[in-house]
C-alpha cells in the first residue's frame, strides 16, 4: 500500500480484488409478504402490489404490471410493462418517474402475455431465482396492425438492465427500423449524450441519481419532440440498449465502461471536517489531457452521501477533482488511476465551517416548529441550501419541526427572520457567521393572536406522488408544521395518500392533525378537479384505492361523493370556473345548462383570491379566464346555492409553498392532537369557516330583542338565525401579528358592499388600533329582508411581505368570513336572486 499526502488530501491506492457472489438474480411479483424485501426506497417510488421486480446484487428494477388500469400518477398513465423504479441495491434512491420503451406507443395490458426465462429455460412460475432472467411482455395490436414485444434482461453481477424489443405485423417481424424511447425524469434532471451518442444520460445532481441509456454501436439523440424522448439512430436491426442507474453521471459513465469492455478502476471519495463527515459536497471530476497538462475536460459531478462518501469507476488516467461544500472554501486536487487499483480520495478540511445552532421556543420556553429565513446583508448573498423540491432546508429557508437544529452556512453576515405562521409575532435578528465558530440563534416567539375555538386548515396541497411536481412529501409536511397549519388532509392528485408516516417519524402528531384524502383530477380543465376527505386508504394499491376520473365533470364528482359507500366526507371543487358551471359548459359564450348538477354533490368551493371581494368586475371575463371567482360565489349565494367558500394554496413546491393562505374552521379542540376529523367535516360543510391570508377575523351576530322571539342568541359564519324585525348586532374583531396589518373593514349584505358599513383607518381612525387587535366593534344593522352577511377586511396598499417569499409576498393581508344567513320574515331564509348587476357569461 502506498500513501501520498497532498496538503490535507490523502490518496490511498490498494489492489482491487473483485468478489464474485453466488447467483442471486430474482424475479418476483410484489405482494404484502415480499414488499419490504424487494421494493427500493427513493422519493419517486411508484411500485404497487402486483408489479414485477427484477433484482440482482447490483440493481433493482420495478416493472409495472401489464394491465389497462395501471397508472403511475396523474401525468404518467398507461404504464403497464414499463420501468417505474430503478436504482442501485447498495444505495437505493429511486428518482425515476418512468422509462417507456418505444416511447409508450404500444399498450401492454395483459399479464397472460408475460413470458419468463430463467437461465435460458422458460418458466411458468411468477417468482424465480437464477444467474440470468429474461422477462418478455407482449403488447396488444395497435391501430396500425403492429404489435411489440419488450424484453428485459438482468444477470447476476450486472449493473445495467438490458432492454430490447421486437416489432411484428401479423407473424412477420419488422427489422432495421429506427426507434424512440421515452423517459420521465423531471424538474431537477439535466439531459446529455456522450461517446458520440452511444450514451444518453439523465442526471439529478442534487438528489444524487443518474440514469444512463447505453446503445452499443448506435447513436442516441435528444429528440426534437422533447427532452424526454430519446431517438435511437443507426439501429441496423439491433435494438438492445442498457439502462444504468447510479448515484452520479460519473458513476454511470464508469458502468458504461464495463459494458463497453474497458478497464476501469474503483474510486472512493471521502470528505470530512472537524464536525465529522461532509454530506452533500459536490465533486466535479475532470480528465487532464496527457499531451496538454494544463487542459482538463469535465466528466461530470458527484455528490457525497450523508456519510460524506461517493463511489464511481474511472479508466486509467490523471484527473482533477474540484470540490465544493456548504460552508467551506473550494478545493482542487489531482489524482491518478491505474490498472484497476482502488483509489481512496480523502479530504479533511482544516477549518470548521460556520455553524448555526438554533433553539426556538414559544414565550413559555416550550419548543415549537418554525420557519427560519436567512437573508444575506452587507454584500453576503442569500444562501442556497437546496432546490424548492427538497425536503429541508429549501433555498434560504430551514423548516424546523421542533425548533432545534444545527445548520452549516457559508461565512458572512445575515438577517434572520424567525416565524411560525400568522398567529405568532416574527422575530428579526442579525448574525455574523465565521469559520471555526458556532453562532447561537435563540429566540422566543410570542403568540400575539388568540383563536380559541378555531383551528387553521389547508385543504389542497401536493408533493411528488401527485405526478405534476417533484417535491419531497416530507418537505410538504415540514412546511405545513412550520407555518402552524393545524389540520391538513393529504390531497395528492389521483391517489389516496397519507401524511401520517411523516408526522410519526418526526414525532409531530401533537402539532398537526391530518387524514387521508385525494384530488381527483380529470378533464376538462380546470372545472373537473375535486378534492375529498377523509377516504379509505388502501396503501400500495392502484390510486391508493381511490376512484377513477371521468370526462364528464358531473359523473366524476358524483363518483367521488359516493365513494366508500357514500361515507361522510367533504367534497371540494378546486379552482372552479363558475361561469362555466352555471351556464356555459362548452365556453362558447352562449347560455346552456352548464354543469349545474355538480352543485348537488359539492360541499365547499375554492373562491380565492379573497382580496377580489373588494373588486366589482367592470366587464365579463374573456373565454378561458375564470374571472372574479369570489364575486361569482356571492352571485351563487344569491341564487340559493348554499356552497361554502374556502381558500387553499394548491402548493406544489416547498419554498414558501404552504401557509400564506388558509382557512379557520370551528373546532371543539384547540389542541391539534385532539382535533376530531369528522367534526372538521361537519363544520366545513356547515360553512363555519373564515378565509384568510393572515388576519384572524371573528364575526358574531346577535338578533336584537323585539316583541317577537329570535331563534338564537349568538351565531357565526355558516349559521342560520331568525331576526324578527331585522335588527341585529354584528360583532367584528380582527387580530394580526406584528408583521401584518389591516386598514379597511367592509360588510357585504347579500353580496353588495354597504356604504354605511365600510370602515377605514382614514375615514374612521378611532375604530382601528395599532396593537395585535386591529379592529373590535359592535355594529348595529337593520335589515329590511332576508340577508346573508359577509364580513371582509384588507390591508389596502399593504403586503404580506418577505415572510411569504417573492411569489406570494406581494399579496395584501385579507380575510373574508363565510356568510351568516338571517331570516327576517320568519319563513326561513330565502335567497333574493340578485345577480349583482353582472351576468354570468363569458365575453365573446
Amino acid at each position: 500500500m502506498k500513501w501520498m499526502r497532498i496538503s490535507s488530501l490523502y490518496v490511498v491506492v490498494v489492489f482491487f480484488f473483485q468478489f464474485v457472489p453466488l447467483p442471486a438474480t430474482d424475479f418476483v411479483r410484489l405482494t404484502p409478504e415480499n414488499w419490504d424485501r424487494y421494493v427500493p426506497t427513493g422519493k419517486e417510488v411508484d411500485a404497487i402490489y402486483g408489479d414485477y421486480v427484477l433484482r440482482n446484487d447490483k440493481i433493482v428494477a420495478v416493472i409495472a404490471h401489464p394491465n389497462p388500469m395501471r397508472n403511475a400518477n396523474l401525468t404518467t398513465v398507461n404504464v403497464g410493462g414499463f420501468v417505474l423504479d430503478l436504482t442501485t441495491v447498495k444505495e437505493p434512491n429511486d428518482q425515476l418517474t418512468c422509462y417507456l420503451p418505444l416511447a409508450g406507443k404500444f399498450r401492454f395490458h395483459s399479464d397472460k402475455k408475460v413470458k419468463i426465462s430463467i437461465d435460458g429455460t422458460k418458466s411458468e412460475l411468477i417468482d424465480g431465482t437464477g444467474t440470468s432472467i429474461r422477462v418478455a411482455i407482449e403488447s396488444s395490436t395497435g391501430p396500425t396492425g403492429e404489435r411489440a414485444i419488450i424484453e428485459y434482461r438482468l444477470a447476476d453481477g450486472e449493473s445495467a438492465l438490458g432492454v430490447r424489443h421486437m416489432l411484428f405485423r401479423g407473424n412477420e417481424e419488422i427489422t432495421g427500423r429506427e426507434f424512440s424511447d421515452g423517459i420521465r425524469a423531471d424538474r431537477t434532471f439535466s439531459f446529455s449524450t456522450f461517446q458520440d451518442g452511444e450514451l444518453f444520460t439523465a442526471t439529478d445532481d442534487w438528489f444524487r441519481q443518474s440514469y444512463g441509456v447505453f446503445f452499443p454501436g448506435g447513436k442516441t439523440t435528444i429528440s426534437k419532440k422533447g427532452n424526454k424522448v430519446i431517438d435511437f439512430l443507426g439501429a441496423d436491426a439491433k435494438s438492445s440498449r442498457f439502462l444504468i442507474p447510479d448515484s452520479s453521471l460519473v458513476a454511470v459513465k464508469g458502468q458504461m465502461g464495463i459494458l463497453a469492455g474497458k478497464n476501469v478502476s474503483p474510486v472512493k471519495v471521502l470528505i470530512e471536517d472537524a464536525l465529522g463527515r461532509v454530506g452533500n459536497a459536490l465533486v466535479e471530476v475532470k480528465t487532464i489531457h496527457p499531451q496538454s497538462p494544463g487542459m482538463a475536460t469535465a466528466l461530470g459531478k458527484v455528490r457525497t452521501n450523508v456519510d460524506g462518501a461517493a463511489e464511481f469507476l474511472l479508466p486509467n488516467g490523471t484527473y482533477v477533482a474540484e470540490i465544493s461544500a456548504m460552508g467551506h472554501p473550494p478545493k482542487t486536487r489531482r489524482f491518478g488511476v491505474l490498472n484497476q487499483r482502488e483509489v481512496l480520495l480523502r479530504l479533511k478540511y482544516e477549518m470548521s465551517p460556520p455553524l448555526v445552532k438554533a433553539k426556538i421556543t414559544d414565550s413559555h420556553g416550550q419548543a415549537i416548529p418554525c420557519k427560519v429565513a436567512f437573508v444575506g446583508r452587507n454584500g453576503t448573498p442569500d444562501p442556497d441550501f437546496g432546490p424548492d423540491s427538497a425536503a429541508n432546508p429549501v433555498k434560504n429557508l430551514y423548516y424546523s419541526h421542533d425548533g432545534e437544529f444545527k445548520l452549516v452556512i457559508p461565512p458572512g453576515e445575515y438577517s434572520v427572520r424567525v416565524t411560525r405562521g400568522n398567529e405568532y409575532d416574527a422575530e428579526f435578528l442579525e448574525v455574523d457567521c465565521h469559520y471555526n465558530r458556532v453562532t447561537f440563534l435563540q429566540t422566543r416567539l410570542k403568540r400575539s393572536v388568540r383563536s380559541p375555538g378555531w383551528v387553521s386548515a389547508e385543504y389542497h396541497s401536493h408533493s411528488t406522488p401527485s405526478g405534476d411536481n417533484t417535491s419531497d412529501q416530507r418537505g410538504r409536511v415540514l412546511n405545513l408544521l412550520a407555518e402552524h397549519v393545524e389540520f391538513a388532509p393529504c390531497t395528492e392528485h389521483q391517489r389516496i395518500d397519507s401524511y401520517l408516516p411523516h408526522l410519526r417519524s418526526l414525532a409531530a402528531n401533537r402539532w398537526m392533525a391530518t387524514c387521508t384524502g385525494m384530488e381527483l383530477t380529470g378533464k376538462p380543465l380546470p372545472i373537473n378537479h375535486q378534492n375529498a376527505f377523509p377516504l379509505i386508504h388502501k396503501p400500495r394499491t392502484q390510486d391508493g384505492g381511490g376512484p377513477r376520473v371521468d370526462p364528464d365533470p358531473v359523473a366524476q364528482i358524483e363518483r367521488l361523493a359516493y365513494w366508500d359507500n357514500k361515507s361522510e366526507k367533504v367534497v371540494q371543487i378546486n379552482h372552479p370556473n363558475l361561469v362555466q358551471m352555471m351556464g356555459d359548459a362548452d365556453l362558447d359564450a352562449k347560455v346552456d345548462q352548464g354543469f349545474k348538477k355538480m352543485f348537488e354533490f359539492v360541499d365547499v368551493m375554492e373562491v380565492h383570491p379573497p382580496e377580489k371581494i373588494f373588486q366589482v368586475p367592470d366587464e365579463l371575463p374573456t373565454r378561458g379566464n375564470r374571472g372574479n371567482v369570489i364575486f361569482n360565489w356571492m352571485q351563487l349565494l344569491n341564487q340559493g346555492h348554499r356552497i361554502v367558500g374556502v381558500v387553499n394554496t394548491d402548493a406544489h413546491y416547498n419554498f414558501h409553498g404552504s401557509g400564506w393562505i388558509r382557512n379557520y374552521v370551528k373546532s371543539s379542540h384547540d389542541d391539534p392532537s385532539k382535533i376530531d376529523v369528522m367534526e372538521m367535516v361537519e363544520n366545513s360543510k356547515k360553512g363555519k369557516i373564515i378565509m384568510t391570508t393572515g388576519p384572524f377575523l371573528e364575526v358574531v351576530l346577535q338578533p336584537v330583542a323585539t316583541a317577537l322571539p329570535s331563534t338564537a342568541d349568538t351565531v357565526g359564519p355558516g349559521d342560520d338565525v331568525g331576526a324578527p324585525g331585522g335588527k341585529v348586532k354584528l360583532s367584528v374583531k380582527i387580530q394580526c401579528a406584528n408583521w401584518l396589518d389591516v386598514n379597511r373593514v367592509q360588510v357585504f349584505l347579500n353580496g353588495r358592499p354597504d356604504s354605511n358599513l365600510n370602515f377605514s383607518r382614514r375615514s374612521h381612525p378611532k375604530r382601528f388600533s395599532n396593537g395585535s387587535v386591529k379592529f373590535q366593534e359592535e355594529l348595529q344593522i337593520e335589515l329590511a329582508r332576508d340577508t346573508h352577511i359577509i364580513v371582509a377586511t384588507i390591508g389596502e396598499g399593504l403586503q404580506l411581505g418577505a415572510i411569504y417569499g417573492p411569489k406570494q409576498g406581494n399579496r395584501p393581508p385579507c380575510a373574508v368570513s363565510n356568510p351568516i344567513f338571517v331570516d327576517v320574515d320568519g319563513n326561513g331564509f330565502q335567497a333574493n336572486g340578485d345577480r349583482l348587476q353582472s351576468p354570468m357569461l363569458y365575453k365573446k
